[in-house]
């Protein structure tokens, strides 16, 4: 058998099944990708894994001190393949008719290989996925049924054959046999295994430990006999990960009461409800692969999320990553690290899945906030200071390779602040804001405050040796992106002392002092921001910085921003990362730039989307970059959502938190796009189904008491449920909350 057959193994699904996914969902090819980086990962939050990967990674397990720190490496024990075989030998190429099936279906959350032998007379089907309920069990089953067909090699005695390709040991992991396992009932394979370096003595003085079960041991190849006269085989394995053996114990019982159906049954639902009723993007017109390509988007997002049903309570999250959970051992996977690319390039979309989701991202950051204010102090600042990169502790952890990166990219502090101020305008949440975001924000305040220089003589204020979002320029001084997002991290830390009640006055001013004192640069001649201090005209760039004073930090939409898109546009190297593209598109649609909107929105995913199974890559093909780039996804469906569809949350100047409602276009081929499942403040719901001219907005609060609309000279109160729609030409639409 082929190699690229054999690599790993799948369950079947019947046909009738397989039939009802649309092919919005449904994504197959007869070959893999030439790059097997660029397969599916597969993960509920608590567990994943890339297809025909050598790795399973767990939810905060990290190994390695400082920058070394690293996802731990697990051997991807349920990584299985099926061979057929019979008295003369084993399956070939030559036996298989019309190629091998590789599909993954995105709404019943799977994967799987489907093989048809012909001088067997048999078909293989293998499936494999993390289960999304029994978040800490992995699945693996195959079924194997005889064709109607009959040859001379129909009635010789068959097995299937199972072997595992777990990969190399782990070099992360000191791995221990708890038990053997017998053919007892509850006497399961158990391994312990404890990471072998800390992250940071202080923050973590013991290295973690996990424990795997195993309902069979594959340490050997399992041949499964398979009677003539029995027409279908079929057979699983599962395996449970978690910290706690009891829990993993529990976890394995209970996946094994069911039979595979019911097993598969349960993991589908939870999918199923997740589109039907948590978040999906439906688009009409000539556009399946884009389609596609936003279905599979949102799948791998929120396959590196917990899931917010489970069988047992899950654990603490420790946040998204750029290429997800089912990636983090290697460079070009950053290490499974979290940066900025959380808060300001996945959170905005994550917050649109559910506010519960959202909290669990933010959540983190509350956690690692003692980690923050260690490192400000390390650092020789005051406040909160959060690292370029963080992973078990909260400490930095940026690689060695690149020191300047962890000392100068500060903005990733005032990131989290506006991230929660815009999570604020969506959620209506005062409980969790006065709790959770106030102490974040009033801490990376204090940063700012010791981090700038100011002049008292000229009442200004800058930071100096910093670097931007364009990594490309280090060690710069005001860096345009950089003092616009703390200025407003400190205005928003002001807001929320007065709303929650919590701040001196001598504190409050000292805020006020350098956001009103911070430099914004202006070339008066050419009207544009020059990016830095010292800045040159035309001196290419990394990526988008600048331009995202417009969207998303809403900062200025003057025609400042407008020459900005101009004059960046024309120096970014085309090497640079997806969602740069997809930040000009997002600009360029509130400008109604409609023709250098979509060539951009078409440039920030064509080249970036691998054809097969819709993963993306970091970088345009023919580049080196990471693979499943969840960043990049991000800023992909915010320019769709928030540039397309004319959607926002934020806060207007008189310090009024709103959903917004503007100008709404569609993409090239597309028609019409429906959004399902809006959440908007802690009960109520919204859709928006938006066309190139109007939209249709749609709002129902089951609890509060209603909605009141500007729109215009015009208020209107709205009631606890309405359906609004906008023409093109109306005034935009603000939405608030009656109080």
């Amino acid at each position: 058998m082929r190699k690229s057959i054999v690599f790993i193994g799948l369950i079947a699904l019947f046909q009738s099944c397989l039939a009802e996914t649309p092919e919005t969902y449904l994504l197959k090819t007869h070959s893999l990708p030439s790059d097997l980086n660029f397969m599916p990962t597969l993960g509920n939050g608590h567990v994943g894994y890339t297809i025909f990967g050598d790795a399973i990674f767990m939810n905060g397990v990290y190994n390695g001190a400082g920058g070394n720190s690293k996802r731990a490496r697990i051997p991807n024990w349920i990584n299985i393949s099926t061979e057929a075989c019979d008295r003369f030998g084993c399956a070939t190429d030559s036996d298989v008719v019309n190629g091998t099936s590789y599909e993954m279906n995105l709404r019943d959350g799977y994967f799987r290989v489907v093989t048809t032998y012909r001088g067997l007379g048999i078909s293989v089907e293998q499936r494999t996925y993390p289960h999304k309920y029994y978040n800490r069990a992995l699945v693996y089953e195959v079924v194997a049924n005889r064709l109607a067909g009959r040859n001379s090699r129909i009635n010789s005695p068959k097995f299937l054959r199972l072997t595992q390709f777990a990969g190399n040991f782990s070099d992360a992991f000191d791995f221990v046999v708890v038990n053997n396992g017998s053919s007892a009932s509850g006497n399961y394979r158990t391994l312990r295994g404890q990471t072998k370096v800390v992250e940071n003595e202080q923050f973590q003085p013991d290295p973690q430990e996990i424990f795997v079960l195993f309902s069979e041991s594959l340490e050997q190849p399992l041949e499964l006999q398979w009677p003539t006269w029995q027409d279908q085989l079929s057979h699983r394995v599962i395996i449970a990960i978690d910290r706690d053996e009891s829990v993993t114990r529990k976890e394995l019982q209970d996946v094994l009461q069911l039979s595979s159906d019911n097993l598969l049954q349960k993991h589908s639902q939870s999918w199923n409800s997740f589109w039907d009723d948590e978040f999906s993007i439906e688009i009409k017109g000539d556009a399946l692969e884009l389609s596609q390509i936003v279905n599979a988007g949102i799948f791998y997002i929120v396959s590196s999320l917990p899931s917010l049903e489970t069988n047992q309570k899950n654990e603490l999250f420790y946040g998204l990553s750029p290429t997800g959970l089912g990636r983090g051992n290697l460079e070009a996977d950053y290490q499974g690290h979290n940066f900025w690319d959380t808060e300001i390039w996945m959170l905005p979309i994550v917050s649109l899945f559910g506010l519960d989701y959202a909290k669990e991202v933010l959540g983190y950051r509350s956690r690692k906030l003692e980690a923050a204010k260690y490192h400000a102090n390390a650092t020789g600042y005051k406040g909160a200071r959060f690292p370029w990169e963080s992973a078990y502790t909260g400490t930095e952890v940026t690689n060695p390779c690149c020191p300047e990166v962890a000392e100068q990219e500060i903005h990733i502090s005032p990131d989290i602040s506006f991230a929660l101020q815009k999570f604020f305008a969506q959620s209506n949440d005062s409980e969790w804001t006065c709790g959770t975001a106030w102490p974040i924000t009033a801490d990376v305040a204090d940063f700012l405050v010791s981090r700038a220089t100011c002049d008292d003589s000229t009442k200004t204020c800058h930071l100096l040796n910093v670097m931007g979002p364009d990594e490309d320029h280090p060690n710069v001084n005001d860096n345009v992106y950089t003092n616009a997002v703390s200025k407003i991290a400190l205005n928003f830390a002001e807001w929320l002392a007065k709303h929650c009640g919590n701040a001196s006055t001598e504190r409050l001013e000292k805020w006020r002092e350098v956001s009103d004192g911070l430099v914004i640069l202006r070339d008066e001649s050419l009207n544009y921001h020059p990016e830095y201090a010292g800045y040159v005209r035309d001196t290419i760039i990394k990526q988008a910085d600048t331009i995202l004073l417009g969207y998303p930090l809403n900062f200025d939409k003057s025609s400042t921003h407008i020459n900005d898109l101009r004059f960046y546009a024309n120096v970014t190297r085309e090497s640079g990362p997806a969602m740069t593209w997809s930040m000009f598109a997002a600009n360029y649609l509130r400008n109604l730039q409609l023709t250098l909107a979509n060539e951009y929105f078409e440039r920030g995913y064509k080249s970036y989307v691998r054809p097969e199974f819709k993963v993306w890559s970091e970088t345009p093909i023919g580049y080196d970059g990471s693979a499943n780039f969840l960043t990049g996804i991000g800023g992909f469906l915010q320019a769709l959502i928030f540039g397309y569809g004319g959607l926002d949350f934020g806060r207007t100047d008189d310090d009024q938190f709103l959903m917004f409602f503007g100008i709404s276009l569609t993409p090239p081929n597309v028609e019409e796009v429906f959004i399902n499942s809006i959440p908007y403040g802690q009960h109520a719901k919204c859709t928006l189904r938006f066309k190139s001219r109007h939209s249709e907005i749609s709002c129902y609060d089951r609890i509060g008491k209603g909605f009141k609309m500007a729109q215009g000279q015009k208020r209107t109160i709205l009631g606890r449920s309405f359906n609004l729609t906008r023409q093109n030409e109306d005034p935009p639409i603000e939405i608030s909350f009656l109080r």
